[in-house]
């Protein structure tokens, strides 16, 4: 494969001629970067293409969103019953079985329950601490509503970002930078900037399918999806509003560059990222080359494999076919869990003491800093783990911005949390388990927090 990336010029342009191939090439990656990666005003927000088309239907849907949301939520959990809790013989002969059969049992679990108090807070039937606005709502229609149709969506189309030499193109442009300072390819600048702009879950899923299809290696993808799988800016812009530190939005992103540049300088040199190999998926040879000969010009270099590239894929169609595929993976196997997750973390956070117990080592730190409401921020340190904007609601409920700006920098930077990115990498090929993610969230929390203690000085 790599042997057909590094045909000379003219082979390549000879085969790569013909108006589909530069249709496919062109057409299909100008798409890809209109849809995903070019932010814009829009009704006086800045924002991307896939942003509006999400709140478009967002619109459209209104007070029926429940309905959507909560039906897949019950779909999901009868089908986890019928290809998990049956005969393995008779579930492997059900339609999609590869597809719908959990890897593991916490996903049955999770869904099952995830279907069950989904169906209580549609029809207002229950305990008033699963179905209220704080909880059962939140989790299952107001998040999981603007999830489903951002991934949704991106599933869809994400094709078009990397199978049609656009990957390919800036991947040997930028190799020689992004590999001295990340030992990362250079395509991996595109997953950033899809999360940058976007969101961090379509970079996550982009990042698991370049590893599925060669061109990154397990300890590629892996460092990829923990660390350049960025909160995008709207998202940031959110979290300051919420916490109530709106005018200091550009610290707040100031600080989150800096702090998950040196994450993604760091972290992959400790354990557990430190221990992963180069091996490609399903034992195959790699597939990407973004090496530049001697005597080559990199610019021309990087116009001969995109044209290769988009030469051999697939047809739109085709594409938008295998993007549909994933959404329903996503919608029917990951999202029931992920959901569930934030809703357990909810109830938990506003109905015991279980986590305010559980943070006292970290008050009594908090306390010896001299963070003013250590008490009620303690919980926020950890929390994020769980659901990355439950610290930001903490914060909200703070009235010293020194405190809200931690928490609110922290839910920004932590990038591991189980309500979203990390089940969709525990759901990917990506070979990384949930100890490991663990650690990986413990070793950023632990770079982050004196960073933004030092800005929060400065600042307050």
């Amino acid at each position: 494969m790599i042997e057909n990336q590094t045909k000379t010029i003219s082979q390549a342009q000879s085969e790569g001629n013909s108006w589909v191939t530069w249709a496919k090439l062109l057409g299909c990656s100008l798409f890809g970067i209109g849809f995903f990666l070019t932010p814009f005003v829009y009704e006086g927000s800045w924002t991307i293409a896939l942003g509006v088309v999400s709140n478009v239907f967002t619109s459209l849907i209104g007070e029926n969103m429940k309905y959507f949301t909560c039906s897949i939520f019950i779909i999901g959990a009868l089908l986890s019953v019928i290809y998990n809790l049956t005969p393995r013989s008779f579930s492997t002969r059900l339609p999609h079985s590869e597809k719908f059969i959990a890897s593991h049992w916490l996903w049955t679990l999770l869904s099952v329950i995830g279907g069950v108090t989904a169906g209580m807070t549609l029809f207002q039937v229950g305990p008033e601490w699963v179905i209220a606005k704080e909880t059962g709502v939140t989790a299952y229609i107001d998040v999981a509503g603007a999830i489903f149709l951002l991934i949704g969506l991106g599933c869809l189309f994400l094709p078009f970002l990397t199978d049609y030499g656009l990957l390919d193109f800036v991947g040997t442009l930028l190799q020689k930078g992004f590999h001295k300072a990340f030992n990362l390819p250079g395509r991996a600048t595109i997953d950033t900037l899809a999360s940058w702009v976007g969101s961090s879950s379509i970079a996550v899923v982009m990042t698991n399918y370049q590893y599925k299809q060669g061109y990154y290696s397990a300890r590629e993808s892996a460092v990829i999806a923990t660390n350049f799988s960025v909160v995008s800016i709207p998202f940031v812009l959110l979290t300051a509003q919420v916490a109530g530190i709106e005018s200091h939005f550009l610290q707040l992103y100031g600080s989150m560059l800096l702090i998950c540049i040196l994450c993604a300088v760091i972290t992959p040199k400790l354990p557990p990222l430190s221990t992963f190999k180069d091996d490609y998926y399903g034992g195959k040879e790699k597939q990407l080359n973004e090496h530049v000969g001697e005597g080559e010009k990199r610019l021309n270099c990087a116009m001969q494999r995109a044209i290769v590239t988009a030469k051999r894929s697939p047809s739109p169609a085709q594409s938008v076919n295998k993007g549909f595929w994933s959404m329903i993976d996503i919608y029917l196997m990951m999202m029931p869990a992920a959901m569930t997750i934030e809703f357990i973390t909810l109830s938990v956070y506003y109905n015991t003491g279980i986590l305010q117990a559980m943070s006292y080592p970290l008050y009594l730190m908090l306390d010896a800093l001299q963070v003013p409401e250590a008490r009620l921020a303690a919980p926020g340190l950890f929390i994020g783990l769980m659901d990355q904007f439950v610290p930001t609601i903490i914060a909200s409920n703070i009235s010293d911005p020194f405190t809200k700006f931690i928490l609110a920098g922290l839910s920004v930077t932590q990038l591991i949390f189980f309500a979203e990115t990390a089940i969709l990498i525990m759901r990917s090929a990506i070979p990384i388990t949930i100890l490991q993610l663990v650690s990986i969230f413990i070793i950023r929390t632990i770079i982050a927090f004196p960073i933004l203690y030092g800005i929060a000085h400065m600042l307050f």
